[in-house]
């Protein structure tokens, strides 16, 4: 099973999570793990990565990634290939609207009023209350302009998860197992989706690096399918000529990738 947890600071999201995969016998992906595999794909947008958990000033994620268009695909790839374990909790990192109308994946938000979720970040950080509602409000702001900055989505969309989740008077051993519940209702996830994910994975990864590594335009974006079994189908406009086979060349490169049709388009004019 894979289950996508979206959490609000203070509403015990992070708690939650653990307490669910230790009851369904899961693992919660780490940090550390989400680090490591932006490393083995781009150590520079590895960087990018880390911001998921630093605090930093507004308008730093518009401007990351209005720089580097490569950082959405990137993060894409990271939770599908994540997703391909299968039997794994992915707290945040905007994995509910990557997994968006997969099947077998439930997608959870766990949320509670502003001063509850201020009151608890008080005591947890020993801090006043003026402080804490600053904090809260810091940090709202940052996760909000940090998915929206990739995926271009408002988190306050409902319809993107399966299930909301109000910590203010709902136990928290209650809502770990209202969410056991729902996943074990949708059951295991196949050997056959699992490999979707992972087909998923490297076409966002070898979008990213074309991305990275070609001129690209935001109007007529490159896009990669896998067609299965590392059959890729590139689309989109590049610069020129050269950019077109640079993108074939690169993609041709990666470790999994059987075939390339190549259905870029070159912007340039001749006559």
């Amino acid at each position: 099973m894979v289950i996508a947890i979206s959490r609000k600071v203070g509403s015990l999201g992070d708690e939650i999570a653990q307490q669910a995969a230790e009851q369904l016998g899961i693992k919660v992906v780490d940090v550390s793990e989400i680090h490591q595999l932006a490393m083995e794909c781009d150590k520079e947008l590895a960087d990018i990565c880390r911001t998921f958990e630093t605090e930093l000033p507004a308008g730093f994620f518009e401007r990351i990634f209005f720089r580097d268009p490569a950082g959405s695909s990137l993060f894409a790839s990271l939770i599908y290939q994540q997703a391909a374990m299968g039997d794994v909790i992915i707290r945040g990192r905007g994995s509910q609207i990557v997994l968006a109308g997969q099947p077998k994946v439930l997608k959870v938000r766990v949320v509670a009023p502003f001063r509850i979720r201020v009151d608890r970040v008080a005591q947890r950080k020993g801090i006043s209350q003026d402080e804490a509602a600053n904090y809260v409000r810091h940090f709202d702001r940052q996760r909000r302009s940090l998915i929206e900055s990739i995926f271009q989505v408002d988190l306050n969309d409902w319809s993107l998860y399966d299930m909301v989740l109000n910590t203010a008077d709902l136990p928290q051993k209650m809502v770990a197992e209202v969410i056991c519940v729902a996943a074990k209702e949708l059951g295991p996830t196949s050997e056959a989706q699992k490999a979707i994910f992972a087909d998923l994975a490297l076409a966002k990864r070898v979008e990213a690096l074309i991305k990275k590594k070609v001129p690209t335009f935001p109007a007529r974006d490159v896009e990669v399918e896998n067609q299965g079994q590392g059959r890729l189908v590139l689309t989109g406009a590049v610069l020129d000529k050269d950019a077109v086979k640079k993108a074939e060349e690169l993609a041709k490169s990666q470790e999994g990738v059987t075939s390339v049709d190549n259905q870029l388009r070159s912007t340039d004019l001749t006559f």
